[in-house]
């Protein structure tokens, strides 16, 4: 039964398709009115004048510095894993750096660079990815630093 109504439905479906072409579509040709032109405007011995004039120069103030306390770890000729720190950060900070730099990757300069918010909160930027244990010494780090504990 089924073979036969594959066979009907081969045979007679050429047959029943109809394919008519659709109607051509017809359309106004749109008509545009041609815009005018303003006049040049003349110089004048005023507008001249106005010229040489100079000009009010608006200034804007600069943005302010961007506190970004930074700890850099490189590794030296000898091998041992340094930790180097921008000018912003105390002294007695150093050795959340430190603890920063054990934790990041050994293989490639890692920089962690501790980004102030106005909203009294901080972002941390790093120049590649690092571990979850680096990124926690990170923030103990930038806490600190940024004196929010």
């Amino acid at each position: 039964m089924r073979l036969a109504l594959l066979i009907f439905a081969l045979i007679a479906g050429p047959a029943l398709a109809r394919d008519l072409p659709p109607e051509q579509p017809t359309y106004e040709k749109p008509s545009f009115e041609r815009p005018t032109t303003p006049e040049p405007p003349t110089m004048t011995k005023n507008n001249r004048d106005d010229e040489r004039e100079p000009r009010p120069v608006i200034s804007k103030p600069k943005p302010k510095p961007v506190v970004c306390p930074k700890v850099k770890c490189v590794t030296d000729e000898n091998g041992h894993r340094r930790a180097m720190f921008t000018a912003d950060v105390q002294p007695d900070m150093y050795y959340l750096g430190r603890n920063f730099c054990a934790k990041a990757p050994k293989d490639v300069e890692v920089t962690a660079c501790c980004l102030a918010k106005e909203d009294h909160t901080y972002q941390i930027l790093y120049n590649v990815k690092v571990s979850k244990k680096a990124h926690k010494k990170a923030k103990e780090f930038c806490t600190c630093v940024l004196e929010l504990d």
